[in-house]
């Protein structure tokens, strides 16, 4: 069988785990990690020396050269969708990293185009993959919270995030956009509810005062088509000495029950001399180990997310259809409605009420 060629646009922090997880699928299907492109020449050097492929600077001059069935998009968040609806328009199918886009006019256009043409569009929403999420969504589908009344989810980084990492595009995004768009997945997909008008408040402060022109916090309040009232709590100016990059977690209550996950702090701390205060761990996003050649293979959810859309890549060429797929992964659909909500948020911000979603594509 002629092998499934995919490559990747964008190789900075997230895009290195496409790589790694496309990889070492070669090992299982008839899958090809083929190509990727980055506009930063030191990062396509290491890519080139790392993984052995062709690595371009543009990403139209990489789709149009190498006859790819697919490609994943690792870039800032506002560059998704030109790469998206290029590849689209070609004939990929795409995986994309939350969110799918800034817009929801944009989002709209990537998933239309991706109807239209039969295409896989799936997003990289990882916390669907975390197995405590999944037990959680097991015992909701059960019916154990009966009916759902209000919750709380908080996600925060720490400042190195917007500060140092992003601080060439920082502007351009905001820590609901990067962060929130995650758990309002996670939320609506546990569920089975559809947002339907949200009322936000935010701070612009701490990195106003660092140059930066994006909001240090947003407090967003949510309403769900099952009545329940979700407060989204989301930020990027933690302390750079907290125990890790990202502090997040949530609290669910129905008139049945409550459930309180802290997807931060897992169980395992450390403190070393050789290190800058305790840390805590979550190794069940990612770890490394040595398979029975001793070849080193990457585990955890944050790696099974992406191996999930190489895997229906490989049932839709084997004869499966979407239709087939359908409910069974994070979709276009899924990720045009995150970025319908996260845009009402900012509506919210800038006018100061309650915004209903209807009023948006």
């Amino acid at each position: 069988m002629k092998k499934i060629k995919i490559a990747t646009v964008g190789v900075g922090r997230f895009g290195i785990y496409h790589l790694h997880a496309f990889k070492q699928l070669e090992d299982f299907y008839d899958i090809e990690l083929k190509a990727a492109s980055d506009l930063d020449e030191a990062k396509r050097n290491l890519v080139k020396d790392q993984f052995g492929i062709q690595v371009y600077e543009n990403f139209i001059e990489m789709i149009d050269k190498e006859n790819l069935d697919a490609i994943s998009i690792a870039t800032q968040d506002h560059l998704h969708r030109e790469i998206a609806l290029y590849a689209l328009s070609k004939g990929l199918h795409v995986f994309v990293e939350k969110p799918l886009d800034i817009s929801s006019y944009g989002s709209f256009e990537m998933i239309s185009l991706a109807a239209n043409n039969q295409l896989l569009l799936q997003i990289d929403f990882h916390k669907r993959y975390d197995p405590f999420h999944i037990e959680i969504k097991q015992l909701i589908d059960q019916g154990k919270f009966g009916k759902f009344l209000y919750g709380y989810c908080y996600m925060e980084d720490k400042i190195v995030v917007p500060r140092d990492w992003f601080a060439d595009w920082v502007n351009n995004t905001s820590p609901i956009w990067f962060l929130g768009s995650n758990f309002i997945d996670l939320i609506s997909w546990m569920m089975n509810s559809k947002v339907v008008s949200v009322y936000a408040k935010g701070q612009k402060i701490k990195l106003k005062e660092l140059g930066f022109d994006t909001y240090d916090s947003i407090q967003s309040m949510v309403s769900f088509d099952n009545d329940a009232v979700i407060t989204f709590d989301s930020s990027w100016v933690l302390p750079e000495q907290f125990s890790s990059i990202v502090n997040q977690g949530f609290r669910l209550v129905g008139t049945e029950g409550i459930v309180e996950a802290d997807s931060h702090n897992r169980g395992t701390t450390s403190c070393f001399t050789s290190e800058s205060g305790i840390r805590n761990h979550n190794s069940g996003f990612m770890h490394s180990g040595k398979n029975v050649n001793g070849k080193t293979i990457y585990e955890g959810y944050g790696i099974k997310s992406i191996q999930h859309f190489a895997e229906n890549l490989y049932f839709l060429k084997n004869g499966g259809s979407l239709d087939d797929l359908k409910g069974t992964y994070p979709s276009g659909a899924d990720g045009h409605e995150v970025t319908k909500v996260t845009e009402a948020i900012h509506l919210s911000l800038e006018y100061g009420e309650s915004i209903n979603l209807k009023i948006l594509k």
